[in-house]
């Protein structure tokens, strides 16, 4: 793979996040759906998820804030 990508702008990491990021997109960002397609942990499925759906409580966590 490496020597079809040697002359791109990108790495295959980044080609694989992309791909993960636009099938959250299109799918609802369905985390349990995307830890199947790519085989990815939980943590890592919902750390992409949260992309489309941030974490509330960190809003909340930012006003406290002065």
């Amino acid at each position: 793979m490496q020597p079809l990508l040697k002359d791109l702008p990108v790495t295959a990491q980044r080609l694989r996040e992309d791909r993960i990021l636009e099938e959250a997109a299109v799918t609802g960002a369905d985390p349990q759906h995307l830890c199947a397609v790519f085989n990815i942990t939980p943590d890592t499925g919902l750390r992409y998820t949260r992309t489309f759906h941030p974490d509330p409580l960190s809003d909340r966590d930012q006003e406290d804030k002065p």
